[in-house]
């Protein structure tokens, strides 16, 4: 139970100006191959495979990248249920017009909370990452993560709160910032490239 010396913080009520990281450069378009909690260790371990920032760094086939949160004191999922209605995408829109045909049939899905047992088994379902932000207190560090499961059928927003957290590539332990830095050479490389065509 938290006291009001110590209150809860969470992903969606973050003490203010409290720090963030966004995992984007590094993890977008990645797949979640596996969740692992351990209720005892009071942990929960993600692995990731990020083939375009693997093959980019010659990294092996094999390379994760894996997030682990320690202290878990919260882990949640909702999931967001497609409105029925379907969306229409017309021959010919235009980009602004689809990603506002887009937008008003997102607003229309339902958020849903789901257990987070039925979310650790969804990792057979294919997930990709859509978005990847890190928040860090002095007590506390808030990870959330937004999932399209199954080619987009579904979207899952994942919140994970805890009092640390520990960032390895291929095994190997690395700060926030080198975790982060790795998919942004990859960006900029991937910048670099554009501008020459």
């Amino acid at each position: 139970m938290p006291s009001d010396r110590h209150p809860i913080a969470d992903w969606l009520n973050l003490p203010e100006n409290t720090p963030t990281l966004n995992l984007w450069s590094t993890l977008h378009d990645g797949s979640l191959l596996a969740v692992k909690s351990d209720l005892l260790a009071r942990t929960v371990t993600l692995g990731f495979d990020v083939g375009y920032v693997r093959n980019f760094h010659r990294l092996p086939e094999e390379t994760r990248f894996v997030i682990t949160v320690t202290g878990v004191e919260s882990a949640r999922a909702l999931r967001n249920v497609p409105w029925p209605g379907g969306c229409s995408i017309r021959e010919g829109m235009s980009r602004i017009e689809e990603e506002a045909v887009i937008a008003e049939y997102q607003r229309k899905w339902r958020e849903e909370s789901q257990s987070w047992a039925e979310f650790e088994q969804m990792t057979g379902d294919g997930i990709e990452v859509s978005s990847a932000v890190l928040g860090r207190g002095s007590e506390a560090v808030a990870l959330h993560l937004g999932l399209l499961v199954g080619v987009g059928s579904s979207y899952v927003d994942v919140y994970i709160r805890g009092q640390g957290i520990v960032f390895q590539i291929d095994e190997r332990g690395v700060t926030p910032e080198e975790f982060v830095a790795i998919g942004e050479a990859y960006w900029h490389a991937f910048a670099k490239r554009k501008t020459k065509d």
